[in-house]
């Protein structure tokens, strides 16, 4: 008997986790919104939910539709204002295990520039999945570093490429002084510039990334990952800034592994969730996942953002009812936060107070009057 008893409460716990399993795929539908955003369905309305915020408000800036039926308007205080536009999107893997979409978009602000963002979601939960999850600290230094020598090589072949340019152009020229020495008759040169500014771009791109200060910026926690079928792609950004785009030749960059040679470097949960491995689950927390609650008996949706080295962060909640999402700022200390409605016109500002409590937060919202406050995946 006692043995049957400890049995079903095993299998109680590990439910959550076998769901991955057994999650069949999402049908993922298309929302007419200045172009195309996708919207999940698969009958759990919950996760659903989860992962549908999560794309409209970062695209959006607004919560998704609560039935796909309802469509989605541009608010009358964005109308006419810039911002992101023209969105489109992949789905990059869709199979019970791992949802990854890739979302474009044109954003516009001084000037205007085409940018993607990459998603991925754990099937089972809708849990958004981070580099930090999938691997081992080690594992993902390893990783990191060899990233940066792959992309440290790719910026020192474009280089050399640039200098054989310009000595092939010095010789077209019939110019005897070899490159880069500088020209004897002192004139300018297009060609010339355009080769030696960018070559001094690439090296102060390097520069940078050799810099004991870069590992602070580019870490495990926040790498931007692509996830397919196959192999896993780190996404780097280019070197250059919009004005020197045009010279930048090398553009973004992505280093792609295969799956099953990342094995090494996964974490248990990288293992069950990539690679059929015993169940495994994240690290709880609550930070950069939507999660969903009431305050008082108002129903509530959040999302906040990572947490910075300084112990800030930010975040956005709405209530259900009225979907108006209301932006917040605040503080971490210990195992406290502290937010505050940041745009509100009330003096003093209302705050929220919470514990933080594995991936749940429990406190209270404090206003005009204090009401408990609760959220969870």
């Amino acid at each position: 008997m006692l043995i049957r008893v400890l049995f079903a409460g095993i299998v109680a716990t590990l439910a959550p986790l076998l769901a991955a399993a057994q999650s069949a795929p999402f049908e993922v539908k298309t929302v007419a919104y200045k172009g195309k955003l996708p919207y999940v369905e698969s009958g759990d309305a919950r996760r659903d939910a989860r992962i549908n915020h999560r794309i409209f408000l970062d695209m959006a800036e607004q919560p998704a539709p609560a039935r796909y039926s309802d469509g989605i308007k541009v608010p009358k205080e964005q109308d006419g204002l810039q911002g992101s536009s023209d969105f489109g999107f992949l789905v990059l893997r869709n199979d019970g295990r791992v949802l990854a979409l890739d979302v474009d978009a044109e954003g516009c602000g001084a000037y205007c520039e085409h940018y993607s963002t990459t998603y991925n979601f754990d099937a089972a939960t809708g849990r958004m999945i981070f580099a930090s999850d999938i691997f081992t600290p080690a594992g993902g230094r390893t990783l990191l570093n060899q990233n940066l020598a792959k992309r440290l090589a790719e910026y020192k072949r474009a280089i050399a490429a640039l200098n054989k340019d310009a000595a092939a152009n010095r010789r077209k020229k019939r110019i005897a002084t070899p490159w880069p020495q500088p020209r004897p008759d002192s004139k300018q040169d297009e060609e010339e510039d355009r080769i030696a500014t960018a070559i001094e771009m690439y090296e102060s791109c390097m520069e940078s990334m050799r810099s004991p200060d870069h590992g602070k910026y580019f870490t495990l926690a926040n790498a931007s990952l692509q996830i397919d079928g196959e192999s896993i792609t780190f996404l780097n950004g280019r070197c250059s800034n919009h004005a020197m785009r045009a010279l930048d030749e090398v553009g973004d960059q992505k280093n792609a592994y295969k799956i099953a040679d990342l094995a090494p470097h996964f974490s248990a949960y990288g293992k069950y969730l990539l690679m059929g491995g015993p169940p495994a689950a994240p690290r709880a927390e609550p930070y950069r996942q939507v999660l969903q609650g009431r305050v008082g008996q108002a129903a509530i949706t959040l999302l906040l953002s990572e947490r910075y080295s300084d112990g800030s962060l930010s975040g956005i909640y709405f209530y259900n009812k009225y979907r108006k999402p209301i932006p917040l700022s605040g503080k971490v200390n210990g195992n406290e936060i502290e937010l505050t409605e940041s745009e509100s016109t009330e003096s003093p500002k209302p705050l929220i107070r919470v514990a933080v409590k594995g991936d749940k937060l429990e406190g209270h919202w404090i206003g005009k009057q204090t009401i408990d406050f609760r959220v969870a995946p």
